[in-house]
């Protein structure tokens, strides 16, 4: 089985959970990503094919067009130019020689790797895809129509749909009550629980908060790669500390770019959401997808700040939901967060939904129904 991800660490996360089940039923697995995400691939138990772009970073840094944009417009620059251009092509461009030379049976990627369906047309092997970002219609259509000189590069033919992209099966990670009813998923859909398969990096301990004193707990990150955001983040931590709580900020770098920081708050360079969530009464965060899941499996409600990517769109669906507010990025100051995250916890209907929506999470099916079904489509191709 070939795993093949963007070059992000919240596009292969997704991805481990099943490539440790097939590994663990004695499937050769290789995972397809770039160089900055060998040590989690490596620290997972898995095999690394260092391939495409290093990081999402390094292409952003070649696009000048993404200057002062934030939201939903610097998303269609980044889909455009990053996920169906400079890692769809080299993904596409690449994988090929490790195909002729391993000979996978089937590929698996996640939702936004354009590329190695591609190679799955071309050599004939069954692919699926693996939800890590929000479902958004608009955006696969904009995609379809981008990857049309890809398509024609490697002499394919015939219209870029959804259907075609997402492959034979379209694993989503979202638990039904985050699904749009107005934006159904491809007819091949079958739901894989969202599993933070996070520790295969130097963290902290197993009680991130050590205070018990009856004061809320609060955690507050914006993932690992937002961390030049330094105005958002100190937004956040002082807010959440003005209504009183303890923070805990799992911050993906050096704690010494925050500089002060209030009393009651503990910055690490890294915590695992998995550890530091189920402790937390909230979490103050950026709306990335692998942390909004991963505080709905804890029934954890939410404070969001959408900065851009599917984060606009993961907060829409969570404040439906009934369990986030939203301080708007324009908005955003310490009082915003304060109000925010004041009126999240003084509502036990919040937590209520939460409860609801975590039971939903535990019982969609694991990552050994996901490979069974994939061992069929592989079993129906041969």
């Amino acid at each position: 089985m070939l795993f093949s991800t963007s070059p992000g660490v919240g596009h292969l996360l997704p991805l481990l959970p099943l490539a440790r089940a097939a590994r663990e039923h004695d499937h050769e697995v290789v995972v397809a990503a770039g160089a900055s995400l060998s040590a989690i691939i490596v620290a997972a138990g898995l095999r690394h094919e260092p391939i495409g772009p290093g990081s999402i970073d390094e292409v952003a840094r070649t696009l000048p067009e993404l200057a002062g944009l934030t939201g939903r417009d610097r998303a269609v620059v980044m889909l455009r130019e990053c996920f169906c251009g400079a890692v769809a092509s080299a993904m596409a461009g690449e994988i090929p020689r490790l195909a002729r030379r391993w000979r996978p049976d089937v590929i698996v990627h996640e939702d936004v790797e354009l590329g190695s369906w591609v190679v799955a047309e071309q050599l004939g092997i069954p692919h699926l895809t693996v939800q890590a970002t929000a479902w958004r219609p608009r955006m696969r259509k904009l995609a379809g129509r981008w990857l049309e000189p890809l398509r024609d590069r490697f002499g394919l033919e015939g219209v870029i749909e959804d259907e075609r992209l997402a492959g034979q099966l379209f694993l989503t990670t979202r638990p039904a009550a985050l699904r749009d009813p107005s934006a159904p998923f491809p007819e091949a859909t079958a739901e894989l629980r969202p599993i933070a398969d996070d520790r295969h990096h130097p963290g902290v301990g197993a009680e991130p908060f050590r205070s018990r004193d009856g004061r809320p707990r609060v955690a507050v990150t914006l993932g690992t790669v937002n961390q030049h955001q330094v105005a958002v983040l100190r937004a956040l931590i002082e807010g959440a500390a003005a209504a009183g709580a303890h923070v805990v900020v799992a911050l993906g770098d050096d704690p010494a770019i925050l500089g002060h920081v209030p009393p009651r708050v503990t910055v690490h360079p890294y915590v695992p959401m998995s550890t530091l969530l189920p402790a937390a009464d909230l979490v103050a965060f950026h709306g990335g997808s692998g942390t909004m899941l991963t505080a709905l499996a804890a029934a954890t409600p939410m404070v969001i700040v959408p900065l851009a990517a599917d984060q606009p769109d993961n907060a829409e669906r969570c404040v439906a939901a009934g369990v986030a507010r939203v301080v708007p990025l324009e908005e955003v100051d310490a009082a915003a967060v304060q109000a925010g995250v004041e009126a999240m916890l003084a509502d036990p209907g919040h937590r209520e939904r939460a409860l609801d929506i975590a039971l939903e999470v535990a019982a969609m099916p694991g990552p050994e129904v996901a490979r069974e079904r994939i061992e069929s489509i592989v079993g129906a191709n041969a």
